[in-house]
Order: structure tokens, then C-alpha cells, then sequence
């Protein structure tokens, strides 16, 4: 090879290096994962500078030479520069660029995201998912990959939205058999707030929609049960792969054996979630009063405590339950809970879409919730998902917890975030 074609090979390397190098180096939004993306606040490489007025092309490039840039390019219409800088680096730049006495102000390249709503035909009736910031939590975590066990009276398949192939007929303690079919209408209600197919041009949205829905049922058809069969079918969740037990259901009176199953599917990493009691008590019901479990009161449209809400020392927190004596929010509709279910009439069952309230209601917006921080941060233990709702929570009534909000009205975007 002559000296002359040797050059222009290694020129020809030289730039190749150069051009993988630079490809190499920038941040490229297409290439990161997505749930990655949502980490960041802002562009790592890269910062808007804004100079003062009347300062000159050649100022401009001596100020982002003497401060290291390593590229620039104007906006359009010329108000401002995108520079580019090593990865990293943008706090210390921004920092450098906005002491400098040309610049009126630099700031990093924040990053934005759409705002992911449901197409379901009935969400604009649920007024209680946006109260929660559902819609923001949705851009970061839908569920995936988490189980949730509805310890009720069953969950039936049968709807016209229902939840896909999502749905794992667990047992029925009742009959002792793996049909865990609901015959009230309640359980399948709460499941379909906490995971209801979405998205799908159909009837209501569920909060975790990715999450796999685990039937438990130990209440009859009249909703009521045994004491040992809730007992064993927390146990039984907790043995059959559920992250999060939702327990809409409950009594004035403890039970030692009831403490013993909570604290079994706590110690074996299951968030436990139950209501409060819908008695209009001062004191919290049970298995909700239990220390390992998370107490949830009902609040209306206006965020005010339901009146039939129990309060009291054991209260953890809020959330939507609903008030269907009032239309607060003028859409025509009593303030429930909006989600499929059924009615039995004439011996047939009637499937519609109902607006229910109660704590029953308020609590599988808490488990849902759970579903989304842990399927986002799989390796949190009950104790520090539980700290996640609780301190990112809106605080409502007296400063910090009281004993009628608790830490107060969940907020899922911002527990995402703990």
C-alpha cells in the first residue's frame, strides 16, 4: 500500500472513530428503555443556555469554548442554545453557565412524557382515579409482573370487561373447592378497582391492569364468613404467590389466630391491606386494626371523611370510597365507586356497572396502588411499600396523622416516587 492510500485509510479510520465515538457518547431517546427514561428528570448531556440581550455571535462562542461545551446548535428562532456536554455533567454546567456574566439564565433539558388515559368508555365517571393522580402513576407503572389476592367473596369472569387472562381462580374456602367464583357481586366489584381489563374500549379502568388478579373466596353469597376461613385463605394467598393481600371485610372484634395469618403473609413479604369498617366507629375494625396490616378510611368527592367511615388510632390512610347520597362533581351520577359487577334478580345474575361506596371501596385503591410500587420496585419489603403510601400521602385534616385521615388521602404518582 502507497504512503498516500495508507493516509487516507487512517484518515478515513480516524473519522469513522470519530463519528462512533460521538454516536456512542450522546444520549439517544430511542435507544434507552423506556421505565428507564422515566428515572430521569432531564437529558443527561445536554443544557439550555439563554444569553442577554444584545450579546454577540462571537461572545457566544467564546463563552461555551471557555466553559468546555462540547457542541452547540441555536433553537429555533434563535432564543436560546441546546449544548452539549459529557454525560453527567449538566448540574455542574448549568451552575458554571449561570455565573457567567453574558448568560441570563441556563437550565437543564427536562424531559416530558404523555400523560397515559384510558379509552374505557365509563373513566370519565371515575372521578376517583385522577383525584389519586392515577393518570401520572400510569406513565410509570401499570402493575406487570404482580399478584394481587382478593380474600372476598369471589371474583367472576363472566363480565363484559372483566380481566382478560389476568384472573387465577385461587380457592373457595367456603365450599372447600377451586371454584372461587363470586355468587354476591362485592368481590368481583373490589377486584375490578384494583385490576379491571384497560384500556380496551370497554366499560371502567382498574388501577394495577397488568397486575394477576388471585381469587380467594371465604364469604358466602350473603357476604359473611368464618373467622377461620379468612384465616386460612390469608395464609393460603400468602403460600400461592400473592404480593398484596386486599381484604375488603371485617368486624369489631380481634382474633388471635386472625393476627397469627396477617403476621404469616407479612413475615413472608405480602402488603395486607383492609378496611376500615363502615359503622361510623371511632374505632378502626378488624383485621384492619391489626399492626401488620394498613387500615383504610373512605373519603367523598370533596375529600372529605365519609360519614360512615371509621376513625380511630389504628387508621393508616385514606382513599376514594365514595358517597352516593350526593353528585358533588354535577355528571349526573351518585359519587360511588364506579367498577362491573353483577346484581342477583329473579335468580339471575345482572351484570352492569354500579356505583358502590364504602371502605370495601377505599381499599383496593391502597392494594392497587401496592401492585404498582412493587411491580416499579420489586425488591421493597412490605414495611418500606407501606412507607411509600405513607409519606408521599395528601395531608388532610390536622398537620401529619390524625386519627380521621390517617397520614391522609393516597397519592399514587408521588408514592411511585419513594
Amino acid at each position: 500500500m502507497t504512503n498516500r492510500k495508507l493516509s487516507t485509510a487512517l484518515s478515513l479510520l480516524a473519522v469513522l472513530f470519530l463519528l462512533t465515538a460521538g454516536i456512542s457518547a450522546a444520549f439517544d431517546l430511542e435507544a434507552v428503555n423506556i421505565s428507564d427514561l422515566k428515572t430521569l428528570t432531564y437529558v443527561p448531556d445536554q443544557v439550555l443556555v439563554t444569553f442577554k440581550d444584545g450579546v454577540s455571535d462571537t461572545e457566544k462562542a467564546q463563552v461555551h469554548k471557555s466553559l468546555g461545551a462540547l457542541s452547540t446548535r441555536e433553537s429555533y428562532a434563535r432564543f436560546y442554545h441546546v449544548v452539549s456536554v459529557p454525560e453527567g455533567a449538566v448540574e455542574e454546567m448549568v451552575s458554571s453557565y449561570s455565573r457567567h456574566p453574558l448568560v441570563k439564565f441556563a437550565e437543564p433539558d427536562y424531559l416530558r412524557f404523555i400523560s397515559f388515559t384510558p379509552n374505557d368508555e365509563l373513566y370519565t365517571y371515575q372521578w376517583n382515579f385522577p383525584q389519586i393522580n392515577l393518570p401520572s402513576a400510569w406513565d410509570r407503572s401499570t402493575g406487570s409482573g404482580t399478584t394481587v389476592a382478593v380474600v372476598d367473596t369471589g371474583v367472576n369472569p363472566n363480565g363484559q370487561d372483566s380481566f382478560g387472562n389476568r384472573l387465577i381462580q385461587g380457592h373457595n374456602f367456603v365450599k372447600n373447592t377451586n371454584d372461587s367464583s363470586d355468587d354476591n357481586g362485592h368481590g368481583t366489584h373490589v377486584a375490578g378497582t384494583i385490576g379491571e381489563e384497560t384500556n380496551n374500549l370497554t366499560g371502567c379502568a382498574g388501577i394495577a391492569f397488568n397486575a394477576n388478579i388471585l381469587a380467594v373466596k371465604v364469604l358466602n353469597r350473603r357476604g359473611v364468613g368464618y373467622s377461620s376461613n379468612i384465616n386460612d385463605g390469608i395464609r393460603w394467598a400468602a403460600d400461592n404467590g400473592a404480593d398484596v393481600i386486599n381484604m375488603s371485610l371485617g368486624a369489631s372484634t380481634g382474633s388471635q389466630t386472625e393476627e397469627d395469618a396477617v403476621n404469616y403473609a407479612y413475615n413472608n413479604g405480602v402488603v395486607i391491606c383492609a378496611a376500615s369498617g363502615n359503622e361510623s366507629a371511632n374505632t378502626v375494625g378488624y383485621p384492619a386494626a391489626y399492626e401488620n396490616c394498613i387500615a383504610v378510611g373512605a373519603t367523598r368527592y370533596d375529600k372529605k371523611v365519609a360519614s360512615y367511615s371509621n376513625t380511630g388510632d389504628a387508621l393508616d390512610i385514606v382513599a376514594p370510597g365514595g358517597d352516593t347520597s350526593v353528585d358533588q362533581n354535577n355528571d349526573d351520577y351518585p359519587d360511588g365507586i364506579l367498577q362491573e359487577t353483577f346484581q342477583k334478580t329473579f335468580l339471575k345474575y345482572k351484570w352492569s356497572y354500579y356505583f358502590f361506596q364504602g371502605t370495601s371501596m377505599a381499599t383496593p385503591h391502597v392494594s392497587g396502588l401496592s401492585a404498582l410500587i412493587i411491580s416499579l420496585h420489586p425488591t421493597y419489603t412490605p414495611a418500606q411499600v407501606r412507607n411509600a403510601i405513607q409519606s408521599s400521602a395528601q395531608d388532610l385534616g390536622a398537620p401529619g396523622w390524625d386519627p380521621i385521615y390517617g397520614w391522609g388521602l393516597i397519592d399514587a404518582n408521588a408514592a411511585l416516587s419513594k
